[in-house]
């Protein structure tokens, strides 16, 4: 049975812990439902059908972490896709702040942080609205997932975790706690500059920033030089004619070694 508990973040953020959720995005819209204030924090020691992006099932081991900030933004809905850039950058902050080599740290588009080239984090943004009297709310769910003590091996792109990168004594509530205090810096640097600074921090973390890539959209398969986001987060798409593509989904597999 999942059990909450309330404790204070920092000034809007609080924190609501739990023993086993289905999702903790999951939850978050719950939680919407019943009348959440903005900057709710999810925290699950364990999710029993966690999901990633198209519905994709996200393995949640015991010992990693599975959160979820709940925003009630006020921008238009399109510019909350930004959102996953800004988790993204955060977790890499946190990174950062614990491995003993943080150059081996990337982002990978359009919502992934590497390790040595091996996916150690991923982001899922999930909207959607609530009535009430007179008006509708729009919030946006902001599902973050990091590999702490272990890491799924049958997986369509190589993965890792904080302790096989040399990370020993390390815990899920430590890494939630340093990803929850950098989350509300990028965040706020977000809400008051919008999303050009967001687009050069993480353009600078980028993995394989100008080589060949292979993206998947669909039951499509494009090829071409990856060169960086444009001012809405599409991909940014070479191909041999030097024609300029912007993807705004798909996935992405490297033609060159990390």
């Amino acid at each position: 049975m999942a059990k909450a508990a309330d404790k204070t973040l920092l000034n809007d953020y609080h924190l609501l812990s739990y023993d086993v959720l289905d999702s903790t995005n999951s939850e978050a819209k719950r939680l919407a439902g019943g009348g959440a204030s903005h900057g709710a924090v999810i925290w699950a020691r364990r999710q029993t059908a966690g999901r990633g992006r198209l519905g994709r099932e996200w393995v949640s081991a015991d010992g990693n972490l599975f959160t979820t900030v709940l925003l009630n933004p006020s921008v238009d809905l399109e510019k909350c896709s930004q959102l996953s850039f800004v988790a993204a950058l955060a977790v890499a902050d946190t990174l950062e702040g614990i491995l003993p080599d943080p150059s081996k740290i990337a982002c990978k588009w359009p919502n992934d942080v590497l390790v040595s080239g091996k996916k150690i984090s991923g982001v899922l943004l999930e909207s959607f609205t609530t009535k009430e009297i007179i008006s509708t709310r729009q919030w946006i769910a902001v599902g973050v997932g990091v590999n702490v003590d272990n890491f799924p091996e049958h997986v369509m792109y190589p993965a890792t975790c904080l302790r096989d990168a040399g990370v020993e004594l390390i815990s899920a509530k430590i890494v939630l706690s340093r990803f929850i205090h950098n989350f509300i810096a990028r965040y706020d640097e977000w809400d008051a500059k919008g999303f050009a600074p967001i687009v050069k921090a993480w353009s600078a973390r980028a993995h394989q920033i100008g080589k060949s890539v292979e993206v998947i959209v669909g039951d499509d398969k494009v090829t071409g030089v990856f060169e960086g986001i444009d001012a809405q987060g599409c991909m940014l798409l070479r191909d041999k004619k030097k024609n300029v593509t912007p993807i705004s989904a798909g996935d992405v597999f490297y033609k060159e070694p990390a």
